[in-house]
């Protein structure tokens, strides 16, 4: 009776270079998540039947963030776009005029989808891909 191990020493190397290697990866689903989470807002409000805001449309936009080993997304309108001073009212509403969310319905879709692709980075590390 005896047992056999195999493959361990590949797998301790790749567990070895995974703080040079998780970086991109972990970057690249966060990137990922920033641009869906853009494109579905703009959706949103493109398909709103107010067609008085292209600007402020065309103004959201995303940008990545990295704190240590921490990545994050901010995604909303450009406090530089013409119409920005638009977003809160349209996006909240105002007490005569209803709310048109763009903002937290493309994070509630993304957010099931970016966990996936970390759990698919994160394994793909594991299996040295």
């Amino acid at each position: 009776m005896g047992v056999e191990i195999s493959g361990m020493d590949e797998w301790l190397r790749d567990l070895e270079s995974l703080p040079e290697r998780a970086p991109e990866k972990f970057k690249k689903v966060i990137s990922r998540a920033g641009v869906q989470m853009k494109l579905d807002w703009r959706g949103r409000w493109q398909s709103m039947p107010h067609k008085h805001i292209p600007h402020l449309v065309r103004g959201i936009g995303y940008d990545t963030k990295e704190k240590g080993a921490v990545y994050s997304v901010e995604v909303g309108v450009a406090e530089t776009s013409r119409q920005a001073f638009l977003a809160k009212i349209i996006e909240y509403g105002t007490l005569t005029s209803g709310p048109h969310p763009g903002g937290q319905p493309a994070l509630d879709a993304e957010a099931p989808r970016t966990a996936e692709a970390a759990g698919k980075a994160a394994e793909d590390l594991l299996e040295g891909k």
